[in-house]
């Protein structure tokens, strides 16, 4: 990739994200709140714990916790081809602001497989590569920025579907709205 590019990428992706947190848009996400920072453990989940987790995430659910309730509305996915990869991913896609358009759900399904067969791959599993993270393979190039919009360390944010795959549709918002190919991350353009 030509470093130019991925530079002017990074820094157009870097004004966007600032300029969407100063103009008070964050406000749209607040499904995104982040917890109060304790002990965490990681682990990988099971495929079935995925697809638990995919649903626990997008069912009409009510969260207490000592401060805050949250109120998660369902998502209904659009009907895309049977053989489409990774459609567990999409509930959870949709619901941090993936377009629920097929064309699109299809080409994220494909970027998943290519990256990590549908696999969230965290810097715990036997196959990270010790380079890119989660579900959609973030890129460690990427640290300072998931580091300022989710206040938390690269590698736990990125560690978690829900937050990996809200940060790879910023970064694929960012790419489209420069004039680019939003999968060129990912090179699928």
């Amino acid at each position: 990739m030509n470093l130019k590019r991925l530079a002017i990428i990074a820094i157009s992706t870097y004004a966007l994200c600032a300029l969407w947190a100063i103009t008070g848009v964050q406000e749209t996400t607040a499904d995104l709140t982040i917890a109060p920072r304790g002990t965490i453990t990681l682990q990988d989940l099971t495929p079935q714990q995925q697809i638990e987790r995919a649903v626990e995430l997008t069912s009409t659910t009510s969260t207490t916790t000592s401060t805050t309730t949250t109120v998660q509305p369902s998502t209904t996915v659009v009907a895309v081809p049977a053989d489409t990869k990774c459609q567990e991913w999409f509930p959870t896609a949709i619901s941090v602001g993936w377009p629920n358009d097929p064309a699109v759900l299809e080409k994220l399904g494909r970027l998943l497989y290519k990256e990590t067969r549908c696999q969230n791959v965290s810097y715990t599993h036997p196959q990270f590569n010790g380079h890119d993270h989660g579900v959609a393979q973030i890129n460690k190039i990427h640290t300072k920025w998931v580091e300022e919009l989710f206040n938390m360390p690269f590698r736990e944010s990125m560690s978690d579907p829900t937050l990996n795959l809200r940060f790879a549709y910023l970064l694929y918002e960012a790419t489209e709205e420069s004039g680019g190919c939003g999968w060129k991350p990912w090179s699928l353009c």
